[in-house]
């Protein structure tokens, strides 16, 4: 049988990709303009110089895309009111009140609500905050409803993310759902009082979800306080992940599990998408079955397939609303409705004004993909920038690509049998069998297509590289077999007040879960889980792994005998073309030689990367990592999610040395992670023990390694000695350990060029230490200077400053910090003698460099 290739895109589904690239230049205007240029070089029907006006209107619905999202992003101006609470002391700040518009669980007992109509409650004509405000309540007392209005007591903070070179910005995201303002709250500190009954469909929902729990729960625990069902649920993770899986609701999930679920590349399944709409295509399938029963002659009007897509139509509204209506599922809605308009137009008349729509309406998967992403964006152009649409649409792109190749390369056992097929019942059971294997071969062929589509997309945000795929290959036929089923099942019966027999179907569902929990767990305490550290790719890796892998899908499509290579050829030309430009900043970086000081981005926090070149022209820069951020959440690990993914840009994970000025947190909390997944030659710190948060892991860490203590007239050469760089420790002394111990023992570490100060790190010495390092007569002249402790008020001394000279000062500093860092009398001294202040709170990343042949 002949198998249709993959079909070129139409010029109009070009037109919908420029707009949605319109969409992205909202947040990412370079890398969209240099994308959409590719596009126009690409598809001769688009060349400018062969066609103006395609050209012209392909400018119009770029800008069209961009202007929209471009003003949505921009941040509101706020109320008058918001400059006096946001610098009210915690004992004076009023109570905020607003109206809830949504609400979801999240890991580790934690819920967050959307706000809207945000306001003092005590001066009620005040103008509410403009946008949305998320609220987070960690160990929530209790769970509020859609449409109640919560007044709480608790910091008001803009959105604001950390930006780094190569990292996510996640402030994007927050705004790109309309959420200008955040909120955090921790049991009842906050005074949370709600009122109102809520929404009938918030109550509703709530209702269902409280049934399904409760059939979740043993007999014994059902008229126990809400805190012990609370504990049961966390400690039983195979029966959390139900409501996750058929809600989306993930409040009694821990981070351990979805940690092992994402090292896997299972997280996917509890996202709610189009495998959960199949409960949904079943039930409509089943109503079409039993009405041919009673009717046969419904086949009349339209084939089986339309009908059970018409049926599945308002169960899949109702999921919808179930589960919240997250961007991936309501993606999949619809991309059901607009095939099942589709099949039922194209299977209908051939004649009357409905046959004119026929060309026009979606017949593949990526005509209805790129149907149900615009008509998504029509209604919220920011939803583009949804990380989780953007990961959905990657898979249904890349089952739109696999599908034909399939068909191709392997075809339905009953297509390529020369006999009929026999009726005895070895002979069937040979059949089912081959048709099983095939369609094991289609699941795992997809699975792999899916990874590589969205392989450089998730080194990127997630540092994943998805080694255990394959799993998908077990889990999903059970997760969509007999988990969801089993689940939905369980959820009817609940709502029908069967709750017994409820619980017992929905501890046959969560089996396979706790098995499958069960084998990651052990696969993790045997190491073999961890996802390997990997190098982060450049963005331009993502369009051109698309593009490498569209040509290969089209040359691959073609039938035996037909050479039509044109098309792939420009498309791998364009992929390779993207894929060689992902590799410029690795190839720059060594044949440009520069010393390089980055201060990163990390909160309150600080974490420096000083770059010099290598010993030999044409080697990788030698790279310090001086102190490595920190954190005191127990939910957030500074070193894995924050300092190694900056590292990992563009870079191995190597470095020449470690180095912590002093173990407090700020400056310690990351290393732990840097250190036993980096390979690191040198180590070095101040000698002194940690105390406190995490003390016991970083004594036992620089026992281990060991780690090298530094102090006064120790010099550590970098890179070629002709470049005469030197790395210089200027404090503490050698003597006197018991003198200098917390911030005042910090490192001073001086870098210089033949004697000439470039750059002085102080850590966080304060003035006895600063006193003593002008005492003790050193050259501390250096052009860069780092503030010492974050720039606060207790290491400002105008004589140290004085004493270096800098032409520029930088701050690492948190956004927004409870301890005003930098402070007052450090930003006007620096403004009467205009030497720049250059802070990562408001900036950002801070890069200086300084070129050295």
């Amino acid at each position: 049988m002949r198998r249709p290739p993959l079909p070129a895109p139409t010029v109009r589904q070009l037109y919908a990709l420029c707009w949605l690239l319109g969409l992205l230049a909202g947040a990412w205007l370079p890398a969209c303009l240099l994308l959409l240029a590719v596009l126009l070089v690409l598809d001769p029907r688009l060349f400018p110089w062969r066609h103006p006006a395609r050209s012209l209107l392909v400018l119009l619905l770029f800008a069209a895309g961009f202007l929209p999202v471009r003003h949505l992003l921009t941040p509101p101006s706020a109320p008058g009111w918001t400059t006096a609470l946001i610098e009210a002391p915690a004992r004076e700040r009023p109570r905020l009140c607003g109206h809830i518009r949504s609400v979801s669980g999240l890991p580790d007992d934690r819920l967050r609500m959307l706000l809207d109509g945000v306001r003092p409650e005590d001066v009620p004509d005040a103008a509410p905050l403009p946008g949305l405000v998320a609220w987070t309540w960690d160990a929530p007392a209790r769970r509020p409803l859609v449409g109640q209005t919560v007044c709480l007591r608790a910091p008001l903070r803009p959105v604001h993310g950390l930006r780094n070179e190569g990292m996510q910005d996640w402030s994007l995201w927050w705004r790109a759902q309309g959420v200008h303002w955040r909120l955090w709250s921790r049991g009842e500190r906050a005074a949370v009082v709600l009122e109102g009954e809520g929404s009938l469909s918030g109550r509703w929902r709530q209702a269902a979800l409280d049934d399904f729990w409760l059939a979740l729960l043993p007999p014994s625990l059902r008229p126990a306080d809400v805190e012990e069902r609370r504990r049961w649920l966390t400690d039983h993770q195979a029966q959390a992940a139900l409501p996750a899986l058929l809600f989306g609701d993930r409040q009694f999930l821990s981070r351990d599990t979805l940690d092992d679920l994402a090292a896997a590349s299972l997280l996917h399944s509890l996202a709610l998408s189009g495998q959960h709409l199949a409960l949904a295509g079943l039930l409509g399938l089943a109503l079409v079955l039993a009405a041919a029963r009673l009717k046969p002659s419904l086949y009349l009007l339209r084939p089986r397939l339309s009908l059970s897509l018409l049926a599945s139509c308002p169960p899949a509204l109702l999921y919808l609303w179930l589960g919240n209506a997250p961007p991936s599922l309501v993606r999949a809605a619809c991309m059901l409705f607009c095939l099942t308009l589709s099949l039922l137009f194209i299977t209908g008349r051939t004649t009357g004004p409905l046959a004119r729509l026929a060309p026009y309406l979606p017949r593949t998967t990526t005509d209805c993909l790129l149907v149900a992403l615009v008509g998504i964006c029509l209604v919220s152009p920011t939803a583009v920038l949804d990380t989780g649409l953007q990961l959905s649409a990657l898979c249904l792109l890349a089952i739109g690509l696999a599908l034909p190749v399939l068909r191709r390369l392997l075809p339905a056992p009953y297509e390529t049998d020369d006999l009929p097929p026999s009726r005895t019942p070895a002979a069937r059971c040979r059949a089912f069998v081959r048709r099983l294997l095939h369609r094991a071969a289609h699941l795992l062929f997809i699975s792999l297509a899916i990874q590589l589509a969205l392989l450089p997309l998730n080194i990127l945000l997630f540092g994943n590289a998805g080694h255990w795929f394959f799993l998908n290959l077990l889990w999903l036929p059970v997760l969509g077999c007999f988990v969801l089923p089993a689940a939905a099942c369980g959820l009817a019966l609940a709502l029908c007040g069967l709750t017994d027999t409820a619980h017992a179907l929905l501890s046959l569902a969560a089996l396979p879960v706790q098995w499958l929990l069960d084998g990651l767990h052990w696969l993790a305490a045997e190491g073999l889980l961890a996802t390997p550290l990997l190098p982060r790719p450049h963005w331009m890796a993502i369009p051109g792994c698309l593009l490498c892998m569209a040509a290969l899908a089209r040359r691959l499509s073609l039938p035996h005998g037909e050479s039509r290579p044109h098309g792939a050829r420009r498309l791998l030309a364009a992929g390779l073309f993207l894929l060689a430009g992902s590799l410029l900043p690795p190839l720059t970086a060594r044949l440009f030689s520069e010393v390089r000081l980055d201060v990163l981005d990390v909160g309150q926090a600080q974490a420096v990367v000083l770059r010099v070149p290598g010993t030999h022209a044409g080697d990788a820069p030698l790279r310090l990592l001086i102190d490595g951020a920190g954190s005191f959440s127990s939910h957030f690990d500074a070193g894995k999610q924050l300092v190694a993914p900056i590292l990992l840009y563009a870079s191995l994970p190597r470095l020449h040395a470690v180095i912590n000025s002093h173990p407090d947190l700020d400056h310690m909390g990351g290393l732990p992670f840097i250190l036993r997944h980096f390979r690191v030659e040198h180590v070095y710190d101040n000698g002194r023990p940690a105390r406190g948060k995490q003390a016991d892991k970083w004594n036992e860490l620089r026992q281990e390694l060991p780690a090298r203590p530094l102090a006064r007239g120790d010099r550590l050469p970098l890179g070629d000695l002709a470049d005469g760089l030197v790395l210089e420790v200027l404090h503490p002394p050698r003597t006197e350990t018991e003198r200098w111990t917390g911030n005042d023992a910090s490192l001073v570490l001086r870098l210089s060029r033949h004697g000439h100060g470039l750059l002085l790190l102080p850590g966080d010495a304060e003035k006895p230490a600063l006193r003593e390092l002008l005492a003790s007569g050193q050259d501390l002249r250096a052009e860069v200077l780092v503030a010492p402790h974050h720039g606060s008020a207790g290491s400002f001394l105008p004589a140290f400053y004085e004493a270096v000279q800098p032409r520029e000062v930088l701050v690492s500093c948190g956004f927004m910090n409870r301890f005003r860092y930098p402070a007052r009398k450090l930003r006007e001294w620096l403004a009467e003698r205009r030497i720049p202040l250059r802070r990562t709170d408001t900036e950002g990343q801070l890069t200086v460099r300084w070129p050295v042949r």
